[in-house]
């Protein structure tokens, strides 16, 4: 999950159009569909664009935004009226854009689609407010446990079997450790407000609890989040993860488990990807993050919404997430990119290697904090979440201080 400050509309609407150049607010039949994009999905997303060219005669113009100016050129394109014809925005950003006036609702349109129920429920969610809806979803990143079997083994735990509850996450995470060699047994990035949202938050998920509540901040008093940190304070205590858990900034947070000297850590499907193809010397199993009894589980769902704005007509917008939510998602299927469709996934995705059921799964369980202050509550490395798990993990004193703390700063944050 990147790091993004959060910016004001209106702070940028006197010289967004002057500073990037964007045209006036009316679309041409004759002209390509402009669509916008952050850089970070052109790996998946450029060849879908290709695709999509090929068998349509109104062509697609993409544009891949870097991703540290995607939300002060987004934030412009709202507030002018301006920007591209088709918006593709990370779900964790979309509820600022909502209340914009800058994207059509489609909630008919979304109602009328024959695989509406298929669609992953976090991702439509997030583009949903006060019973309208303004976006489909397009693409998916879920977290979920990965082990290494090897050193499982070499703990003398069964390798094919991955740990059920928090009690077992600790047990096995010491075990582990206690192999000796530079090997630990669980890692995360501490020093990353982003990559803890994505790795952390599933803990209080699965317990049933919420961290936010409408838009107010659910720190203070929330014993499931108290008890998650407790579990992370526990392993480090154990010494059971490396001393740069604390610093790693999210720059190497891939890097330990992939050099085989880490048992267990949370991520996304980018490692799954990565280590099939780079790394096929590791055995390594998946799994759902479970809740403390093992009776449940959860998933950080994150990834992308695709939606309509306003400077073009709605049915020639709607044919283009139509077909991004259907070809498209055959598409990504084939190619090894976890589709937001639970039926395209079945027949397409889950074929190619039995593991990716686990990431279908988690589409069923997925969350976000919801929030127009979502990315200044949980993912600035100021944040005050990332400020939790500073004193909640690596702090001294009690977690319950560490979360009235973290409360009151993002009571400041959001005027609640």
């Amino acid at each position: 999950m990147n790091l993004r400050r959060r910016t004001i509309f209106s702070a940028l609407a006197a010289a967004g159009a002057l500073t990037l150049g964007l045209s006036p607010p009316t679309a041409y039949a004759s002209e390509p569909i402009a669509l916008w994009a952050r850089a970070e999905t052109g790996s998946f997303l450029t060849p879908l664009v290709e695709a999509y060219n090929k068998s349509h005669e109104r062509q697609i113009s993409l544009t891949l935004v870097p991703d540290a100016q995607v939300t002060q050129k987004y934030s412009a394109a709202a507030a002018t009226g301006s920007g591209p014809d088709i918006a593709i925005i990370e779900i964790g950003r979309l509820p600022q854009f909502l209340a914009s006036g800058w994207l059509q609702d489609i909630t008919s349109d979304l109602a009328g689609l024959p695989y509406k129920d298929a669609l992953s429920p976090a991702h439509v969610s997030q583009g949903e407010l006060d019973g309208k809806h303004y976006a489909l979803p397009l693409s998916a990143d879920v977290s979920v446990l990965y082990w290494n079997k090897a050193l499982f083994k070499a703990a003398g735990l069964a390798p094919d079997t991955g740990p059920k509850t928090w009690d077992e996450i600790r047990s096995t995470a010491a075990a582990i450790t206690k192999t000796g060699n530079g090997n630990f047994g669980y890692f995360f990035s501490g020093g990353c407000g982003g990559c803890m949202a994505f790795t952390m938050l599933q803990y209080p998920w699965a317990q049933g609890a919420e961290v936010m509540v409408g838009e107010k901040a659910n720190f203070a008093g929330n014993k499931a989040l108290g008890d998650s940190l407790q579990l992370y304070r526990d392993i480090v205590k154990d010494g059971s993860t490396p001393n740069t858990a604390q610093t790693e900034n999210g720059a190497n947070q891939f890097g330990p488990f992939f050099s085989g000297k880490i048992g267990m850590f949370v991520n996304g499907t980018y490692p799954y990807v990565e280590l099939k193809k780079s790394h096929p010397d590791i055995d390594f199993g998946i799994e759902l993050v479970p809740s403390k009894d093992g009776s449940g589980a959860a998933s950080f769902a994150g990834g992308d919404d695709i939606a309509i704005t306003k400077r073009i007509d709605k049915a020639t917008g709607m044919e283009v997430l139509k077909w991004f939510t259907s070809e498209g998602q055959q598409l990504l299927a084939q190619s090894g990119v976890l589709p937001i469709r639970s039926d395209i996934a079945q027949a397409d995705y889950v074929s190619l290697d039995p593991r990716n059921q686990v990431f279908v799964d988690a589409l069923k369980y997925g969350h976000i904090p919801k929030s127009p202050e979502v990315n200044a509550i949980f993912f600035d490395n100021s944040s005050p979440f990332a400020g939790l798990v500073q004193a909640g993990i690596f702090g001294t004193g009690p977690i319950d201080a560490a979360l009235n703390a973290a409360q009151s700063a993002a009571d400041k944050i959001t005027g609640k």
